[in-house]
């Protein structure tokens, strides 16, 4: 009797241990677990802006010689791609970087050399042409101080420096004859530098540039010609 009671427990035991296990997974799924909302990182640096600039240009010097006049078609334009450095997360950036530009301005002058080659000036053409055209194509680095609002639309001012390397300059001269392309023209400076300025909204701008050296190196061309360009500009990417 003692071991039919005894094995009759062990078997009601046995079978209410999956009952028992059951009921714990039951307790244990049925409330749902708390997610804790994830906190968003503060955002300590706006995103950089403004990265490829394309501009088309009016250029023109200041104090042409005399008897010298300019074209109004005389155009040109830049190219820059820039690394812009935004100051945490508030309206102001540094930005630097390098690109090209290429100025185009037709007059009615002609270069001319002294015997020595050593100045160079214009002479006025009194033949009827076709073309007649300094060109001018230089490598430059341009640095800005960036003021722009916040927001996906924005106000902007841009204020800078940029210098510049002339790997390129010649003049075209074109008449019923023929043309006639002259390369390295002399005495031209080979670096210039200058300020520029740019304001607009969104991805439109007006832009200058102003050569504080002059066209011509000192005692080696017309004096105080300085290159300057206004016009409008592109802000992609």
């Amino acid at each position: 009797m003692y071991f039919i009671k005894k094995h009759f427990c062990n078997i009601i035991f046995f079978l209410f241990i999956p009952v028992i296990s059951a009921a714990q997974i039951k307790d244990t799924t049925s409330k749902p677990a708390q997610l804790i909302p994830e906190e968003k990182p503060v955002k300590k640096i706006a995103d950089p802006k403004d990265r490829i600039v394309v501009d088309f240009n009016y250029d023109s010097f200041t104090h042409l010689p005399k008897g010298i006049s300019q074209k109004f078609y005389s155009f040109g334009g830049n190219v820059f791609f820039m690394w812009d450095y935004p100051f945490g997360y508030g309206p102001m950036s540094v930005s630097f970087g390098a690109g090209f530009s290429t100025h185009d301005v037709h007059t009615n002058g002609r270069i001319i050399y002294s015997i020595d080659g050593k100045y160079t000036s214009f002479e006025p053409i009194y033949t009827k042409y076709n073309t007649n055209k300094l060109s001018l194509n230089y490598f430059e680095i341009p640095v800005e101080l960036r003021m722009r609002t916040r927001g996906d639309h924005n106000f902007k001012l841009y204020i800078g420096v940029k210098g510049g390397y002339a790997y390129n300059t010649h003049t075209k001269f074109e008449d019923a004859e023929g043309k006639i392309k002259v390369y390295k023209i002399k005495n031209i400076n080979p670096f210039r530098y200058g300020a520029t300025f740019r304001i607009g909204y969104d991805r439109f701008n007006l832009q200058a540039f102003y050569s504080l050296s002059d066209l011509f190196i000192e005692g080696g061309g017309e004096a105080n010609m300085t290159p300057f360009s206004v016009g409008v500009g592109l802000l992609l990417y």
